[in-house]
Protein backbone atom coordinates (compact mmCIF):
# COMPACT_ATOMS: atom_id res chain seq x y z
CA UNK A 1 0.00 0.00 0.00
CA UNK A 2 1.06 3.62 -0.86
CA UNK A 3 1.02 6.47 1.18
CA UNK A 4 -2.19 8.46 0.47
CA UNK A 5 -2.26 11.31 -1.27
CA UNK A 6 -4.73 13.88 -2.84
CA UNK A 7 -5.82 12.10 -6.56
CA UNK A 8 -8.17 13.45 -9.03
CA UNK A 9 -10.85 15.91 -7.88
CA UNK A 10 -9.08 15.90 -4.90
CA UNK A 11 -10.04 12.46 -4.25
CA UNK A 12 -8.11 10.69 -1.33
CA UNK A 13 -6.00 7.86 -2.58
CA UNK A 14 -3.75 5.18 -1.17
CA UNK A 15 -2.87 3.84 -4.92
CA UNK A 16 0.87 3.23 -5.66
CA UNK A 17 2.04 6.81 -5.96
CA UNK A 18 5.72 8.78 -6.37
CA UNK A 19 6.82 12.33 -5.54
CA UNK A 20 7.60 13.99 -8.95
CA UNK A 21 10.20 16.56 -9.29
CA UNK A 22 10.88 19.37 -11.21
CA UNK A 23 14.42 19.82 -13.78
CA UNK A 24 16.10 21.09 -10.75
CA UNK A 25 15.03 18.73 -8.14
CA UNK A 26 12.82 21.00 -6.52
CA UNK A 27 9.32 18.87 -5.33
CA UNK A 28 6.16 19.29 -7.12
CA UNK A 29 3.60 17.00 -5.95
CA UNK A 30 2.54 13.58 -5.57
CA UNK A 31 1.72 11.57 -8.25
CA UNK A 32 -0.25 8.12 -9.34
CA UNK A 33 -0.86 6.55 -12.54
CA UNK A 34 -4.32 7.89 -12.57
CA UNK A 35 -3.03 11.72 -11.96
CA UNK A 36 0.39 11.75 -13.32
CA UNK A 37 -0.85 13.41 -17.05
CA UNK A 38 -3.46 16.24 -14.47
CA UNK A 39 -1.33 16.97 -12.33
CA UNK A 40 1.75 17.67 -14.23
CA UNK A 41 -0.10 19.25 -17.10
CA UNK A 42 -0.26 22.31 -14.85
CA UNK A 43 3.29 23.16 -15.24
CA UNK A 44 4.98 24.45 -18.33
CA UNK A 45 6.91 21.78 -20.27
CA UNK A 46 10.47 23.94 -19.62
CA UNK A 47 9.85 23.02 -15.86
CA UNK A 48 9.69 19.23 -15.79
CA UNK A 49 12.12 18.90 -18.80
CA UNK A 50 15.09 21.85 -18.12
CA UNK A 51 15.12 25.55 -18.53
CA UNK A 52 18.00 28.38 -19.00
CA UNK A 53 17.93 32.06 -18.25
CA UNK A 54 16.80 32.27 -21.51
CA UNK A 55 13.40 30.67 -20.79
CA UNK A 56 12.34 32.82 -17.92
CA UNK A 57 11.72 36.81 -17.12
CA UNK A 58 14.12 36.68 -13.93
CA UNK A 59 17.37 35.92 -12.74
CA UNK A 60 17.96 32.11 -12.31
CA UNK A 61 20.04 32.03 -9.06
CA UNK A 62 23.42 29.70 -9.51
CA UNK A 63 23.76 26.28 -7.91
CA UNK A 64 26.48 26.70 -5.02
Amino acid sequence: MSRPHQCLNGEESTEYSWAEHDAQGIYLCRVCDRCESQKLGRYRPEILTGYTQADVDEPIEPCD
